[in-house]
């Protein structure tokens, strides 16, 4: 995969998470930043505080938590 839509992100339900595998550092790092500017946005589920990342660079993976409230 090499982009991490808004779509992909806010589909992720409260208490879950999604792993993304991404071609370069620079995706992967972008899906970050992504991840965070929409824990700030209006249009997250209700039910979602925020979201949160882990990721390895070995396999150049990201997963997103979405944090229910």
């Amino acid at each position: 995969m090499k982009k991490v839509s808004k779509k992909d992100i806010l589909g992720i339900k409260a208490g879950s998470s999604m792993t993304f595998h991404m071609d370069t550092y620079e995706a992967l790092k972008s899906a970050h930043t992504y991840a965070y500017q929409l824990s700030h946005s209006s249009d997250k589920p209700q039910d979602v505080k925020k979201y949160r990342c882990s990721y390895s660079l070995k396999d150049l993976t990201i997963t997103i938590i979405a944090v229910g409230k």
